[in-house]
């Protein structure tokens, strides 16, 4: 059913609509484990294990240290395996951190489980996204790519929710995760190979690429460092005011709901004013909405501004996505889009440990001090950019 309703909404060919529906489905599953419920869980059992919030902040940065460092081979295993094998080690490796962190959160082996999974997450990410662009019909790309990430979306949402209802229950997250993984496993055998490309090679052609385009790196890296920061923080913040984790994973599933349903409202803006100025008014939207979320608490009006918060970090990557396939009159650039995915990495390594290094010193305070300094900076190298 869901492959007929895709295939009947875009008009896509049946063949390449079932495979896209098999990407779709294989990376949503993993989404749900690998940051949906990874990015809150991770640093939450640690700290409930004893270990202290800032050791659980640590643990998932070096999760997405690992995803960074694995950037930088993926491409060279792509080219030589079927789809079946990156995504095979990527569900291995989050079932087997999920185990670990539920059942062992205070053993040597959850640094090298949460290293195994940081490249999985790379591989799965590259695998998928490569083949939603690869699949997707060339007067199409914008829908399609549209579609699968609002499913990433939704994926997010689901991780914090699963946490508030079986996240104490480690038989239950465990067997949640070896059904993602099985169930990505299976649409990968059905899957094409995926057909590798760049535009350039070697690191200063890497370096010119970073150079050239460094405000789609300011971009993406404060989505990714406000994204991760919130979702690791929220948790472990309700803890500290209420005892309860649960509000903070309710507010940080509202977070990324709105980033999610509002693509649609995204999109139409970035239409009629361009990417940059839509860039430009979630930067507003994060300034507007952050110190109200310090006085806010938990109730409606605090998940209202999350919802806000969450609308506005979505609409930061779209807009640098955006902004990198322009190519700024040179085309589709692969190389650039690389940027933005890496920059988004970057981010989302230093968020955790910043907000819960910051979470001990000033309490309710760390995430809008810490949006406040994202933010207002990135507004004012965004202006010296545009006056270049």
């Amino acid at each position: 059913m869901p492959a007929r309703l895709f295939l009947k909404s875009t008009s896509i060919p049946p063949a390449t609509a079932m495979s896209l529906a098999l990407v779709n489905l294989a990376s949503f599953v993993s989404q749900v484990i690998q940051i949906g419920v990874i990015d809150t869980l991770l640093p939450l059992a640690l700290t409930n294990a004893g270990l202290g919030e800032q050791h659980g902040g640590m643990m998932l940065s070096l999760y997405w240290i690992a995803d960074l460092v694995g950037g930088f081979f993926v491409a060279a295993i792509l080219r030589k395996t079927h789809p079946a094998i990156p995504l095979l080690i990527s569900s291995a490796s989050f079932c087997l951190l999920i185990a670990v962190v539920m059942y062992a959160p205070q053993s040597v082996w959850v640094l090298p489980a949460t290293l195994f999974a940081g490249v999985g997450l790379i591989l799965r990410w590259v695998i998928c996204d490569g083949l939603i662009v690869q699949l997707a019909p060339r007067d199409k790309v914008g829908r399609v790519v549209g579609f699968h990430e609002t499913l990433m979306g939704l994926g997010i949402v689901l991780g914090p929710i699963l946490i508030g209802w079986l996240g104490d229950d480690a038989f239950a997250m465990s067997g949640l995760a070896v059904l993602a993984g099985v169930i990505a496993l299976a649409c990968a055998f059905f899957l094409p190979t995926i057909e590798m490309a760049s535009t350039g090679k070697g690191a200063g052609a890497a370096l010119r690429r970073w150079m050239d385009n460094w405000d789609l790196v300011v971009i993406a890296l404060v989505a990714g460092f406000v994204e991760i920061c919130f979702l690791s923080v929220l948790p472990l913040q309700a803890q500290r005011d209420t005892g309860l984790a649960d509000a903070g994973l309710w507010m940080a599933a509202v977070f990324v709901f709105g980033g999610t349903v509002c693509q649609p409202l995204v999109g139409y803006i970035s239409d009629k004013a361009g990417p940059t100025k839509l860039a430009s008014l979630c930067f507003g939207l994060l300034l507007i909405g952050a110190v109200p979320m310090a006085v806010a608490g938990y109730g409606v009006i605090a998940a209202s501004i999350q919802f806000i918060l969450g609308v506005a970090v979505a609409g930061l990557y779209t807009a640098a996505v955006l902004i990198a396939a322009s190519g700024r009159g040179q085309g589709y650039q692969v190389g650039v889009l690389v940027i933005v995915s890496q920059s988004y990495t970057l981010g989302a390594i230093v968020g955790p440990s910043a907000g819960t290094s910051l979470l001990v010193m000033v309490g309710s305070w760390a995430l809008p001090v810490l949006v406040l300094g994202a933010a207002g900076l990135s507004i004012g190298l965004l202006m010296l950019r545009r006056q270049s």
